[in-house]
C-alpha cells in the first residue's frame, strides 16, 4: 500500500515553520540571480545581432561591479538592522514572539532582494570575464541588471517603512494578535482537529510512550486515521497540542490487534506527533494568548511601568477571542472517525489570556478598568460558557487584589465598576 500523502494541515505547519527561518527567502532570490546572471548567454543563440541598440563596451562590467559593492554594504547592513531590530522586540515584548517577528515577509523579502542583486552582481562579473557572452547575451544582462536596479529601489522604499515598524512593541502585539487568531479561528472551524471526541480510549488499549521530553507542537490526525484504517484499529489522543511530554507520559493510546501491535507500528504512531523544547503557536491559540499575557506582565513590572502597552495586550485578546470564536464550525460528522481525543475547555482561556494580567496590575487602576470593560465585552459577544468563566475570574482577582492589601478606594471602584457591568452578582444593567 502506497503511503499517504502529507495533509494540508502537516504541510501548513511545516510552511509556518519555513517562514519562521530568515534564510530561505534570500537563499531562493539568489538561486533566481544565478540563473539569470548565467542564463543571459543564452541570447546570443536566439537574437539576431542587427536587432540590438548600440551598447558602450564595458558598461555592463562597471554596472556590475558597483551593484557588487554597494549590494554588499546594504546587505550587511540590512542585516545588522533586522538584528537589533529583532533583540528590540524581545527585550520590549518577550522573546517567544521573536520567532514570529522573524516571518514577518515584508523584512524578509528586503534582504532577500539586497542579498540576490549582491549574488547577480558577482556571478554577472565573473561570468562577463569568461569571454561567454555575446552581443544579445551582454544586452540581456544589461536588462536583468537594470530590473534588478529598480527591483532593489522598491524594496529600500519598503524597507524604510519595515525598519519604522518593526521592534516596536505595538507591532509585536499585532503579529503575534494575527497568528494567535489564525490558530484559534482553526481550532473553531474544526474542532478537535477533525476527531471523535472521547474522555478515555477505553478497554484494551495500550499507551504509547513519547520518546522525547518537550511540548507537542503538532499532531498530525490524518496520519493516525490512516494508521488506524490500515491496522483496523482506533487511537486516542492522549496528548493535545501544547501538553508537555516525556518518556513516562502517554502520546497516545492504541486498540489494535496484537499482530499489528509491533514497534514499527508504534513509531509510526509516533512520528504523528511533532514534539519540540517549548509550545508554537501554530495549532496552539492558547499558547498566543501567553505570549500576549507575557508582554502585558513585563510592562507592568516595576522596571518597565507601562501600563498603556498593557492595556493593548488587553484589548488584543478580547478582540481576537470575539472574532475568532464567532467562526462557524464545519458541519457534518468528525473527518477521522477512528481517531478519539479529549474535550477541549474554550472558556479557559479566558482566565490563561487575562488572569496573569490581573494579578499584576493590582496596583494599576486604569487597566483594572480595562479589564472588567473588555471582559465584559468577551462576555456580551463570546459564545454560552464565557460569560461564567469571565464572572468567575472577576470574583478571584477582586477576591485576590482584596488579599493582597489593595488600595480600599480602588477596590470599591472596581466592585462598583463590576456590579455595574453584571458582571459581580447583585449588579446588571
Amino acid at each position: 500500500m502506497a503511503a499517504p500523502m502529507p495533509d494540508i494541515d502537516r504541510l501548513r505547519f511545516l510552511w509556518q515553520r519555513l517562514r519562521q527561518h530568515l534564510w530561505w527567502q534570500p537563499a531562493i532570490w539568489s538561486l533566481a540571480a544565478v540563473l539569470a546572471a548565467l542564463g543571459s548567454a543564452l541570447a546570443d543563440a536566439w537574437v539576431p545581432v542587427e536587432w540590438l541598440p548600440p551598447l558602450q563596451e564595458g558598461l555592463v562590467s562597471d554596472l556590475l561591479r558597483i551593484m557588487a559593492t554597494s549590494m554588499l554594504a546594504v546587505s550587511t547592513f540590512s542585516l545588522s538592522v533586522l538584528a537589533s531590530a529583532y533583540a528590540s522586540a524581545a527585550n520590549a515584548g518577550t522573546p517567544r514572539a521573536t520567532r514570529l517577528v522573524v516571518a514577518d515577509p515584508q523584512s524578509q523579502r528586503a534582504v532577500a532582494v539586497f542579498m540576490a542583486s549582491f549574488i547577480f552582481a558577482i556571478v554577472g562579473v565573473v561570468a562577463m570575464g569568461t569571454g561567454r557572452y555575446g552581443p544579445a547575451g551582454r544586452m540581456a544582462l544589461f536588462v536583468c541588471a537594470v530590473v534588478v536596479l529598480a527591483w532593489v529601489v522598491v524594496a529600500f522604499m519598503r524597507y524604510i517603512d519595515v525598519l519604522s515598524r518593526i521592534g516596536r512593541v505595538s507591532h509585536t502585539i499585532a503579529t503575534v494578535e494575527r497568528a494567535t487568531l489564525a490558530a484559534l479561528q482553526q481550532a473553531v472551524r474544526r474542532p478537535l482537529a477533525g476527531a471523535v471526541m472521547a474522555a478515555s480510549a477505553g478497554a484494551g488499549a495500550r499507551p504509547v510512550m513519547a520518546q522525547w521530553t518537550g511540548h507537542v507542537q503538532f499532531v498530525d490526525v490524518e496520519a493516525l486515521q490512516h494508521l488506524a484504517q490500515r491496522l483496523d484499529a482506533q487511537v486516542h489522543i492522549a496528548a493535545p497540542v501544547g501538553d508537555l511530554v516525556h518518556p513516562s507520559a502517554p502520546l497516545a493510546w492504541l486498540r489494535a490487534p496484537d499482530a499489528a501491535d509491533d514497534e514499527a507500528t508504534l513509531a509510526e504512531l509516533r512520528r504523528a506527533f511533532v514534539i519540540g523544547p517549548e509550545r508554537s503557536i501554530e495549532q496552539d491559540a492558547a499558547y498566543g494568548l501567553i505570549v500576549l499575557a507575557e508582554i502585558a506582565e513585563r510592562a507592568l513590572s516595576p522596571s518597565v511601568n507601562d501600563p498603556g502597552t498593557a492595556i493593548a495586550v488587553i484589548g488584543s485578546q478580547a478582540r481576537l477571542m470575539i472574532a475568532g470564536l464567532a467562526e462557524v464550525p464545519d458541519s457534518g460528522a468528525p473527518r477521522y472517525d477512528r481517531v478519539s481525543t479529549p474535550a477541549s475547555r474554550p472558556e479557559a482561556l479566558v482566565a490563561l489570556a487575562f488572569e496573569p494580567i490581573a494579578r499584576c496590575a493590582t496596583r494599576q487602576t486604569e487597566v483594572m478598568v480595562q479589564l472588567l470593560h473588555h471582559l465584559d465585552a468577551l462576555c456580551r459577544n463570546a459564545p454560552s460558557g464565557f460569560g461564567a468563566a469571565g464572572r468567575d475570574l472577576v470574583q478571584r482577582v477582586l477576591a485576590r487584589a482584596e488579599r493582597g492589601g489593595a488600595d480600599q478606594e480602588d477596590l470599591a471602584r472596581w466592585q462598583e465598576e463590576a456590579r455595574r457591568l453584571g458582571l459581580l452578582d447583585g449588579g446588571g444593567q
